[in-house]
């Protein structure tokens, strides 16, 4: 992957170097780049595992074995871009409004990124890392402004409000009634029903909201990694059951604290060993 990106970035350098000598070849040469960058594009989306889709038992099974974290800003970027295009699509509908055209629409968009969304949100939550976090303060902002983008798609919201106000509404089946009931409530509560001056401040509040929210949630992350009680006399073990002084002896390999014992400053460390 990374050896691709290199020589991609290497092509697209010279023939920027092409371009500026050789303005006879300028239309053509343009024409050619951008259908060899489109060509390039499309490669990495298909050999991008986080955009597959799942293959295997129970209805498919996350690819973890092959994800990498570089990969994360590629497959949101583009799994959003292509949900914005299916809102942009149900919201255009020539046809009436109806649940069918636009609830159970919406209840179908949005696969790709919902396959790339539960492994990001795993993969954060419980296998974080310094690059991985590098990626989380980048795209939290960028899923927030996301959300905002559908929430206050007028004319999206103008078809759920029809099928909300919709006497047809009574012949639907309760789940159905429920769920239009859902989309409606939480479109309204997202700001839908505000002014445009007014949804440009939510918008910009949401992302602040979002980038604070991360970065509390990866300092408290920083208190639980970097902090720690050493212990480096047994008797300090003492009273202890065996499974946590041997807990205590691997979080201290892992730390390269040979002879010791570490209490990590986590809850499920610290309550075993107060009490």
């Amino acid at each position: 992957m990374h050896n691709f990106i290199f020589f991609r970035a290497l092509f697209l350098a010279v023939a920027t170097i092409f371009l500026l000598t050789a303005d006879t070849m300028n239309l053509k040469t343009n024409a050619r780049a951008s259908q060899i960058n489109n060509e390039m594009t499309a490669a990495i989306d298909e050999t991008n595992p986080l955009l597959a889709v799942w293959a295997g038992p129970f209805g498919g099974i996350p690819p973890f074995d092959k994800v990498r974290i570089t990969q994360f800003k590629t497959a949101l970027e583009t799994a959003m871009t292509e949900n914005l295009a299916e809102i942009d699509k149900i919201a255009g509908n020539s046809a009436a409004p109806n649940f069918e055209n636009t609830i159970a629409e919406m209840e179908r968009a949005g696969s790709a990124l919902k396959r790339v969304t539960t492994v990001y949100f795993i993969w954060s939550g419980t296998m974080s890392s310094p690059e991985m976090r590098v990626i989380e303060r980048e795209m939290s902002g960028k899923l927030a402004a996301f959300n905002d983008q559908i929430t206050q798609n007028s004319a999206l919201f103008r078809r759920l409000e029809a099928v909300y106000n919709s006497p047809a509404k009574k012949k639907l089946t309760p789940e159905q009634q429920r769920l239009t009931w859902r989309y409606y409530t939480n479109f309204v509560r997202a700001g839908a029903q505000l002014g445009a001056t007014e949804k440009k401040r939510l918008s910009e509040i949401n992302q602040s909201l979002a980038g604070l929210y991360t970065n509390f949630s990866q300092h408290l992350l920083a208190d639980e990694t970097d902090l720690y009680l050493e212990l480096k006399n047994e008797s300090e073990l003492a009273g202890l059951p065996d499974s946590i002084k041997d807990a205590a002896a691997q979080t201290a390999e892992a730390k390269n604290l040979k002879g010791a014992w570490v209490i990590a400053n986590t809850r499920t460390s610290d309550d075993p060993f107060l009490t």
